[in-house]
């Protein structure tokens, strides 16, 4: 009997590191912008102002909430530049290979 538990607790533990010890699934936030920049996309800009990279990244963010919401691609496309579906397309489509890739 004492064996026996001695060997449950083991297999536990060893699951339990296993189960603590994989590194966290996360966002590559680099390689939306290394894609974007590669695919020559503009920048984002508000009252004339580029927005920083960390703002691109926010809104890739956004984009992969609103689709995980249910949102379509097409729909969030045509609302992140309305005068350039272009920025729109090369934003989501980076965003979902990168950062949200479930929704492909």
């Amino acid at each position: 009997m004492r064996k026996q538990l001695s060997i449950g607790i083991g297999v536990a533990a060893v699951l339990a590191v296993g189960w603590v010890g994989a590194p966290p699934a996360h966002a590559d936030d680099q390689s939306f912008l290394n894609e974007l920049r590669a695919n020559g996309f503009p920048g984002l800009s508000f009252a004339g102002q580029q927005m920083p990279d960390g703002a691109v990244v926010a809104q890739g963010y956004m984009a992969c909430n609103r689709l995980h919401l249910g949102q379509s691609a097409d729909d969030l496309i045509a609302q992140v530049n309305p005068n350039d579906a272009n920025i729109g397309r090369l934003l989501v489509h980076a965003a979902q290979r990168n950062i949200c890739p479930d929704t492909l």
